[in-house]
């Protein structure tokens, strides 16, 4: 019984995190190692220069520079400094921003339009604004950053974060080339009279709103009615209506996911705090507000810097409101009521399913990012790997001995960043421990006709339903219920184990209840039955969850998608016991915005019709991807498998590029020093699956579940890239595919 158990039990969820980007900028933000850029001024006196229009000019212009960075240089460009108490302090390691193309139309580097330079402000360990980036590019659409060594006219300047710019290169490197939405920049308003950015309704002029949130894209059409409308909904909609309208108009699994983060890491400076330091963008591709987070170096702890000031930031409430005791401005000062007002967090905790949400990705974030681990772990590689340009950097605002400090212990009232990390988790884990419901356990994944993706103690590929404990704490299943009949809730009691945050249990619906306590006296109901799973201590009668089981085919199962979990849908990437993958036909690949690259035919057979290009007379399996895209796409460091439940299973080398509309042909002979598109397995006539997986190992980009194949017969997509798959009348390796079989 106990190895049953532990069988079908699974502790934690891998972590779910968004495709890996392949857009052009790419390559300049792969942190692995410190980057370089060098500027050129003709102007000797250029940091005066720079210094003065900064600090006195309010157009705060730029002034040209050259610029190089690698094999590329650009000879002019925009360059000014950038930030407030950034830029008034840190001696002359002032921040900077770039322009690419504020004098030559179209200029870019690696397809940005603008940088950043910041200079680690309030940071003597040189590393929490990166971190954060981190940590919230995990789950959301957050900033890139990269270390970069600065020289000016050739002389080492200093150790600076490049930090990617919000603007609509970013957003369409996220959601697609048609993203053309509206993005603002809900901008720190200095002085006790203005209006803050905290989403309150100031009326339906768009004057109201035009100084408070700029406008940083479609600047000429100046169209405020969508936002407006969002901060109608927001604020004047009746509360038993709210979740209706503002589910139709604003992410808001991204809302919450970006203010859990930011009360996580403490960062008032942020629409929690100071109700500014943050964007948010109309994302064309479904019509719904998003969230991107901006300043991130006061976190991990760091308050009172023109911010709230915290006693002690670790224990900060996780429903942290700023008060007429803590204030809610710049500076910290008390403020007034409407300048401390949070609408979009007042209104949405009120929610009952919102405030869940809440809890629950604080709780992700912690077993999976924000623990000592992980953390610790990550510090000691970004400190590895920046410590030799820390000791160089001439302009440091801090000393050596403060970085080395920094890491693990306070300096000056900067707590340490492991010791922060350490202390925020201890206080939030035991918080949200008590937290927990009946609610948070639910039916996640179900597959009905399993091909072997998952085997029970018995070796048999039986139908099951994956149970998911999404958090916030501890719950323990004693009392529990799962009925194919909602007339009989007690029809079969849960294993009487407690489900740790973040854990699964995969229940057997085969009728062989003497196979272990995790198998169901029923089998999988067929489709459009009903599975309903009961908790004693929420209802005797009303299941805490029910789900509709759909028709699917072979290998598919029927997933559950995101926190709030208000969506299912069809897969052929079954994932038990880790976190739901959407499939191929529903992920877009950021960078490949035409859509993802395919498995577009494959033999599995190959007796005489295709020779090994690499072996004479060698007669392989073999296998065809597709890029559908009008953007070629480096497969290095991908990985592709025949095994689910190995998604790592082969890496694809290094030089492996698939151009624009083009096709590679894999062999599938478990050979891979042959070469670096060798496989290091065969295909099975007898039928599997086949996924690619993005660089992180986890990505799902496609993958296809065939069946059966005959001998030099090939089975793919018609047309290419196409929903439509089956035996073709004819192979085509490294060519458009012909018709389906007749």
């Amino acid at each position: 019984m106990l190895a049953a158990l532990t069988l079908a039990l699974s502790q934690f969820a891998a972590a779910q995190t968004l495709p890996v980007l392949t857009d052009r900028a790419a390559p300049f933000f792969n942190d692995t190692e410190v980057r370089e850029i060098r500027l050129y001024f003709d102007d000797p006196a250029w940091y005066n220069t720079l210094l003065r229009a900064h600090q006195s000019d309010p157009a705060d212009p730029y002034f040209p520079c050259r610029f190089r960075s690698g094999d590329v240089t650009l000879d002019r460009i925009g360059c000014r400094f950038k930030g407030n108490s950034s830029a008034q302090r840190n001696g002359i390691k002032k921040p900077f921003k770039l322009d690419f193309n504020e004098y030559v139309d179209d200029a870019n580097f690696f397809g940005l339009k603008k940088l950043n330079l910041n200079n680690f402000d309030l940071q003597p360990d040189f590393m929490r604004e990166k971190l954060l980036h981190d940590m919230a590019g995990r789950y959301a659409a957050a900033l890139r950053s990269v270390y970069v060594r600065l020289y000016v006219n050739d002389a080492f300047y200093g150790l600076y974060l490049a930090v990617e710019q919000p603007d609509k290169t970013m957003m369409q490197s996220r959601w697609g080339s048609d993203e053309d939405g509206n993005l603002y920049e809900g901008e720190e308003q200095m002085g006790g009279g203005a209006s803050r950015p905290n989403l309150a309704w100031l009326g339906a002029s768009q004057s109201a709103y035009q100084n408070v949130y700029i406008l940083k894209t479609n600047e000429e059409k100046n169209d405020y009615a969508r936002l407006i409308q969002f901060l109608d909904i927001l604020n004047n909609s009746p509360a038993a209506e709210l979740p209706a309208r503002i589910e139709g108009i604003a992410d808001v699994e991204n809302w919450m996911q970006g203010m859990a983060v930011n009360n996580l890491v403490v960062n008032l400076d942020s629409y929690l705090g100071v109700a500014a330091e943050y964007y948010l963008y109309d994302r064309t591709k479904d019509g719904k507000f998003v969230h991107i987070q901006w300043d991130n170096n006061e976190s991990f702890g760091i308050t009172g810097d023109g911010t709230p000031r915290i006693a002690v930031p670790a224990t900060t409430d996780p429903f942290w409101l700023p008060t007429a005791a803590t204030g809610g401005g710049p500076g910290g000062g008390g403020g007034n009521a409407a300048n401390n007002a949070r609408p979009l967090l007042e209104k949405l905790w009120a929610v009952p399913e919102y405030r869940r949400l809440y809890l629950r990705a604080l709780a992700r974030l912690l077993r999976e990012s924000f623990n000592p681990d992980a953390m610790s772990a990550r510090v000691t590689e970004l400190a590895t790997l920046i410590r030799p340009h820390v000791t160089a950097d001439p302009n440091k605002a801090y000393t050596l001995a403060q970085f080395e400090t920094g890491i693990n212990s306070q300096v000056g009232t900067i707590p340490g960043v492991n010791q922060f990390v350490r202390d925020r988790y201890a206080f939030l884990r035991n918080y949200l421990n008590g937290q927990a419901q009946p609610v948070d356990v639910r039916i996640n994944e179900l597959a009905a006709n399993d091909t072997g993706a998952l085997k029970d103690e018995a070796g048999d590929s039986d139908p099951w339903v994956e149970i998911h404990n999404v958090g916030p704490g501890p719950m323990s299943l004693n009392g529990f219920y799962l009925s194919d009949d909602s007339a009989n809730p007690t029809k079969f009691a849960l294993p009487s184990v407690t489900l740790a945050d973040g854990e699964y249990l995969i229940v057997w619906l085969d009728g062989e209840t003497g196979e272990g306590a995790a198998h169901a006296p029923f089998r999988m109901p067929a489709a459009g039955g009903r599975l309903h799973l009961f908790s004693s201590a929420a209802s005797a009668s009303t299941p805490i969850d029910t789900v509709t089981v759909a028709a699917l085919n072979a290998g598919e199962s029927q997933i559950r998608l995101g926190l709030s979990g208000s969506r299912w849908e069809p897969t052929n990437d079954p994932s038990p016991k880790a976190w739901n993958r959407q499939s191929a036909a529903t992920v877009l690949v950021p960078g490949n915005p035409a859509g993802t690259l395919v498995i577009n035919e494959i033999m599995a057979d190959n007796d005489s019709f295709f020779q090994d290009p690499d072996e004479a007379d060698a007669y392989e399996d073999w296998f065809e991807v597709y890029n559908p895209s009008s953007q070629s796409v480096n497969m290095s460091g991908m990985y592709i498998t025949d095994n689910p439940q190995n998604p790592t299973k082969w890496k694809v080398g290094e030089g492996v590029v698939i151009p624009a509309g083009g096709y590679l042909v894999f062999m599938a002979d478990s050979e891979p020093a042959q070469g670096p598109r060798h496989a290091s397995f065969s295909l099975s006539a007898d039928g599997e699956s086949l996924s690619i997986y993005a660089a992180d190992g986890t990505t799902l980009i496609d993958t296809v579940a065939f069946p059966a194949q005959r001998t030099d017969v090939s089975y793919g997509r018609s047309p290419d890239g196409g929903s439509t798959i089956g035996t073709l009348s004819a192979p085509t390796p490294g060519a458009p595919n012909a018709p389906a079989a007749p």
